[in-house]
């Protein structure tokens, strides 16, 4: 009775741990059998009644208020992929009716319409759900003991605890609905009927659309086989007619309902009295928690050989040895009479020696322990494997030759990559770095040293051509195909003449007063402009629109702008090109003469025109 005694002390070790033998001058022997019962792993269907609320288009907002509940049902198949997670295949289906005359709010148009409708709704849906608990409710152990031949073993068992398990899920599927509404209202709201009209068109038929739930409950655990479950679920189709009523009702929000119920689980299975995994028709031991390795008898340190038989129950060993090990000190899987690494553990293909990298050179021959390498280089690595190992190649993943260290020389003209200009071309290392001598436009200027390689240029101007030979070279030169002047980009001046009608056009350009009407008498003048600009085709014209400081700032900004834009719609229709031409109102911020006289805000009002010479791109 001491060694039963001694049991109950050690009600909760670990489940590894062997209970001593407590007298060695006799035969009994006390173990320890690691098992445990396997509930999750069963199947289980059930059902469930409650009641579904719908939140249609003539429910009341408020969800809390129940006038249209009604009866609903689903039944359900649900396994357990994990402690804590179940996949379930679910079936609901509920019968639902709602009128506007079970509320009171809003009065405005309850009181004066008067919907209703009844239908049924079912879904057919997969969830996952996730035990919150289903670790502890699961995997809660106690301690048993028997008897089993000449040793008394303690065995770790479930013990399943009557508690409410809570459970949340999110789940999705199809479902099928139907509803019959009544469009009842007064005259006053007569405005309904074309979208009563749509509504029963739209709702002629049963409506299929995909739907997501989501919601959670209380599990209980009456007996092993038998669960008592209560849940609360919400379910959306993403559609407007689960009432029937979508565009006579609120559009705008779709249609949803929710679910409370009360309902039983029923696992189901093979017979396994003692809980073990292994059905009680396989179950050499049926009475016992055992392991499947030995057809549901304990075995301890799953070696495949039943306590009762082992001789070492808690480490694995060999038949051949009772259940006990081979010597083996460093645990590397090769007895210590073959190991010629005793204390280190290895592997069998080097005697029980170590690889540590695994690059198939053991330790001991091995000059880069932690880095896989070749047998060739005692097990440093070739990275690019061009015969040359890391360790002296300055180009460790580009496949080289000896005499560069490993670099290449991909051109073979005796130059390395790394310090050859052209790597794909042969040539000499003198001042070319590698590359051949080029001229590709034949213009006597070596491609080196030449800024336009495909246009033959002149030697001044690096390679690049100057057309019109006035001195400046193309690339710089805003008109190339006309001699002009170096301090001109490369173009001629405007002749005095031309300058002197812009500046003419100053005042001779006339506007309606306060308008940014042309007057007829300006025609002249913009005409003449439009000709110098056919005359000089590489300039551009910017037009600025100004005015005196009477009036609004604003207002006067405005008018500025149309009148300086009024000036390029005229010149565009005298077929310059609008890209020339640009425009831009100031308004009374640059006056040219005093705004306190008459003849000062006379010249004030005018509008300026001026060549400009673009950018070279």
């Amino acid at each position: 009775m001491i060694y039963r005694l001694f049991a109950f002390l050690l009600l909760g070790v670990s489940s590894n741990q062997v209970i001593a033998q407590m007298n060695v001058e006799r035969t009994e022997t006390t173990r320890f059998a690691d098992t445990v019962h396997v509930l999750q792993k069963r199947p289980e269907w059930g059902f469930s009644f409650g009641a579904l609320r719908l939140n249609g288009d003539i429910s009341s907002d408020d969800v809390t208020k129940i006038e249209n509940v009604s009866p609903a049902a689903q039944v359900y198949v649900k396994k357990y992929l994990f402690h804590s997670l179940a996949l379930r295949g679910n079936f609901f289906y509920s019968k639902f009716s709602d009128e506007d005359r079970n509320y009171t709010e809003p009065v405005e148009w309850r009181e004066e319409r008067d919907f209703k409708t009844k239908g049924f709704v079912s879904e057919l849906a997969a969830r996952l759900e996730w035990d919150v608990l289903g670790k502890w409710r699961f995997r809660h152990r106690d301690t048993v003991v028997y008897k089993l031949d000449k040793y008394t073993e303690y065995a770790i068992v479930e013990k399943k605890r009557f508690f409410p398990f809570p459970y949340v899920f999110a789940g999705a599927g199809g479902t099928l609905y139907h509803a019959d509404p009544t469009y009842d209202y007064y005259e006053g709201l007569s405005l309904l009927a074309p979208a009563v009209a749509k509504d029963r068109i739209n709702n002629k038929s049963s409506h299929i659309d995909f739907v997501w739930s989501a919601g959670g409950g209380l599990n209980f655990d009456l007996t092993k086989k038998l669960v008592l479950n209560m849940e609360l679920s919400t379910h959306s189709p993403g559609s407007d007619y689960l009432d029937g009523i979508s565009i006579s009702g609120n559009p705008d929000k779709p249609d949803w309902w929710w679910y409370a119920g009360v309902g039983f689980g029923f696992r189901f299975g093979p017979n396994d009295k003692d809980a073990d995994g292994v059905p009680d028709k396989l179950d050499k031991c049926p009475s016992i928690p055992g392991s499947a390795l030995t057809v549901g008898c304990p075995d301890a340190d799953k070696d495949g050989i039943e306590d009762r038989f082992d001789d070492c129950p808690h480490k694995k060993g060999v038949r051949a040895l009772a259940g006990c090990p081979l010597k083996d000190e460093d645990n590397d899987g090769v007895p210590d009479v073959d190991d010629q690494c005793v204390k280190v553990p290895g592997l069998p293909q080097f005697n029980g020696c170590p690889d540590t990298d695994g690059d198939g050179v053991e330790d001991r021959q091995d000059s880069c322990l932690t880095i896989i390498g070749l047998p060739q280089f005692a097990g440093c690595p070739d990275t690019d494997l061009d015969g040359v190992e890391d360790r002296q190649d300055s180009c460790k993943t580009i496949a080289g030759l000896p005499q560069f260290n490993g670099c290449p020389d991909t051109d073979e003209d005796g130059i390395p990559d790394s310090k050859d200009a052209c790597p794909a071309e042969a040539g000499p290392a003198e001042y070319y770095y590698g590359c051949p001598v080029r001229d590709t436009d034949n213009d006597g200027v070596e491609d080196k040293l030449d800024a336009c390689l495909l246009i033959a240029g002149k030697v001044e101007f690096n390679g690049c051509p100057d057309t019109d030979g006035d001195g400046v070279d193309d690339r710089k030169d805003v008109c190339p195909t006309v001699a002009g002047k170096i301090e001109n980009k490369g173009c001629p001046d405007v002749e005095k003449k031309d300058r002197q009608k812009l500046e003419l056009a100053v005042k001779a350009v006339k506007f309606e007063t306060g308008k940014a009407i042309l007057k007829t008498e300006s025609n002249k003048i913009l005409g003449d402009i439009a000709d110098i600009m056919q005359r000089y085709p590489y300039y551009s014209l910017s037009v600025e629109g100004h005015t005196d400081n009477q009036g609004k700032d604003e207002t006067n900004q405005i008018l500025s702008e149309k009148r300086a834009q009024a000036c390029v719609e005229f010149l565009v229709g005298k077929g310059v090109a609008k890209d020339r031409l640009s425009s831009k109102g100031l308004g009374e911020t640059k006056p040219v003469a005093d705004n306190k006289t008459a003849a000062g805000r006379a010249a004030n009002r005018r509008v300026e025109f001026e060549l400009v010479l673009p950018e070279k791109n």
